[in-house]
């Protein structure tokens, strides 16, 4: 019965699907239409709005020429952000500091420093800050040039009178230019025109945008002397001018003059003599374009006669036939002035440099191991844009003799691979990767800096953000091996004493006592930056309690020995660097 009960369920479910078929209907044929070119397509409006993107700024290196932003190692910082604004001051590219607003365009930053003061910097690394307030507008000028050579005259448009002498990184509007590219017609920030020297500008990136201006230059420009600082050797004076032989005096606007040791435009520098410095004009030579004077304060050389304003008729000074280069005077540092309270300078010392010689090293190349005390604009850098010694003229041998290329860059102007902002004793003492390619594999920076440089020297100074961390004992074992790589590779260092901390002073002058012992224990010089400052307001020290405090005028002020500039931090540390330069190669007064 089972089997035939599903036999027959079987039978109705086919009959039923025999009932109704499911036929397919066969697709439809389409047909032949001919293609129109639609005359307009018709916009969808999107559900969602669409943003359109942020432009992107246009490149920074295609708004203002770079050279304008800065050196290799520092940036210009302007009051406003213009090109064509005054350079206030530079800072170190690695320095601290807050950034507080920007231009609409991101061109300029705002920033705030350690001291409260705030400038302009070009935005160097083209960060977008797009959440910065916008607090400046910013002007951008391509053809704006900057001085090269400090005091240099801007003649007026007849091309014969000096209306003006502008110092050192003055940014200039330049318009046009004479017929010969020799000079460049200029316009200031106040809107003073004039020409100058194309030769005495940098910056200016091609001169083909610039006009042809008709311009006939008076015989004080053709002859102009004012150029960029050689090599500088301190004159002779055998008998010093006293005042009632005084006849002349340096104008009010040739401030800076160039003192030299011959007379002509290659002879070497000695002094830049200050506007309203006394002289006695005691020589000239024939044709009257210069004269052999000496200055009260002892110092002989000559100088362009055109910058000197004369008591007594031109030719009642004696003509010189056969006019010789001055010589060589060590004149003493000036009384009530500041010394180096440098030890340890020596017999030991000496052998040491001695002995480095016998291993390649050069007797006149130094170098610094150091933090952001000495990685800065403001240590001994200005040196490549002109100084101003004063009574210290006794160490104008000595940046000569320093003041030459190292293999890595200038003497004065390098950023040497031992020193870093924010540096400890440990970063001298561990390799970087940021390092990798300059030095070799497992090469520490100092071993690396002494091999790539060769020097006889090296001044030490690090140790400013050890202190707050890490006890004496810590430190001395840094230090020792800081000193006894440096003479097992036959370069004497010139360790130097920590500036002032208020508030770790304790800590500070525990360091200071492990450098002097050090000091007597290798027989090495020892600086004591600590004693030179702790007299100066605020010790020597910025707001902030830990950098040198900074001049107005810096960083040219930090290289112009004046008693108001020696009330400054970073001036002293300049001044006592040199001072300890000079005794240990034996060229100090």
């Amino acid at each position: 019965m089972l089997k035939k009960y599903f036999r027959l369920v079987f039978v109705l479910l086919m009959t039923a699907c025999s009932v109704q078929p499911q036929t397919p209907t066969p697709a439809p044929t389409p047909s032949a239409t001919p293609f129109v070119v639609p005359t307009h397509v018709p916009t969808i409006a999107p559900t969602v709005p669409v943003v359109p993107p942020t432009p992107t700024p246009i490149p920074f290196a295609l708004r203002i020429p770079a050279a304008l932003v800065g050196t290799d190692t520092s940036l210009y910082v302007r009051a406003v952000p213009d090109t064509l604004s005054a350079i206030d001051r530079l800072v170190n590219r690695d320095a601290v500091w807050e950034t507080v607003g920007r231009t609409a365009d991101l061109q300029w930053l705002q920033v705030a420093f350690a001291d409260n003061s705030t400038g302009w910097i070009a935005n160097f690394n083209a960060d977008m800050l797009d959440s910065l307030p916008v607090t400046g507008e910013s002007q951008i000028r391509p053809e704006v040039v900057l001085v090269a050579v400090d005091a240099e005259p801007l003649y007026a448009e007849n091309g014969t009178d000096v209306q003006a002498r502008l110092g050192i990184l003055t940014p200039l509007l330049a318009d046009g230019r004479s017929t010969d590219n020799d000079w460049l017609h200029l316009v200031d920030s106040a809107g003073q025109t004039g020409w100058m020297l194309t030769s005495s500008l940098s910056e200016l990136a091609t001169l083909d945008s610039l006009s042809v201006m008709a311009f006939n230059p008076g015989t004080d420009a053709q002859n102009s002397v004012v150029d960029a600082p050689a090599d500088n050797v301190i004159p002779d004076t055998a008998n010093t001018a006293s005042e009632a032989t005084v006849n002349g005096v340096v104008q009010t606007a040739a401030g800076g003059l160039r003192l030299r040791q011959t007379p002509n435009v290659d002879g070497r520098v000695l002094l830049n003599l200050p506007a309203n410095t006394r002289l006695t004009a005691q020589g000239r030579t024939v044709d009257n374009a210069w004269l052999l004077i000496e200055i009260v304060e002892g110092y002989s050389g000559w100088v362009s006669a055109q910058y000197i304003d004369l008591d007594v008729e031109l030719a009642a000074i004696p003509p010189i036939e056969d006019p010789q280069p001055v010589e060589y005077i060590v004149p003493p540092t000036p009384e009530g002035g500041i010394a180096a309270v440098t030890s340890g300078v020596g017999g030991g010392a000496a052998a040491v440099v001695q002995g480095g010689q016998a291993l390649g090293n050069r007797p006149n190349i130094f170098t610094t191991i150091g933090d952001s005390l000495t990685d800065s604009s403001y240590f001994l850098r200005p040196i490549a844009y002109g100084f101003d010694l004063g009574g210290y003229g006794y160490l104008l041998s000595t940046i000569n003799y320093f003041n030459v290329d190292t293999g890595q860059g200038p003497a004065f102007g390098r950023r040497p691979i031992s020193t870093r902002a924010g540096w400890s004793t440990f970063s001298v003492l561990e390799t970087h990767a940021d390092l990798n390619g300059i030095c070799q594999p497992g090469e520490l920076p100092i071993e690396c800096e002494y091999r790539l440089t060769q020097p006889a020297f090296s001044i030490v100074l690090i140790g400013t953000n050890d202190a707050p961390a890490f006890p004496p004992e810590q430190y001395r074992a840094n230090m020792q091996r800081i000193v006894q790589i440096s003479l097992d590779r036959g370069v004497l260092p010139l360790l130097s004493t920590l500036a002032p901390r208020p508030e770790i002073n304790d800590r500070v002058v525990a360091y200071n006592q492990v450098i002097f012992e050090l000091g007597r224990t290798y027989g090495v010089p020892v600086i004591d930056l600590y004693s030179a400052l702790i007299g100066l307001p605020n010790q020597g020290l910025e707001p902030d309690g830990i950098h040198l405090s900074i001049p107005p005028g810096a960083p040219a002020a930090t290289m112009i020995f004046t008693e108001d500039n020696l009330r400054y931090g970073t001036t002293v540390r300049n001044l006592t660097a040199l001072q300890a330069l000079a005794q240990v190669s034996g060229l100090g007064g």
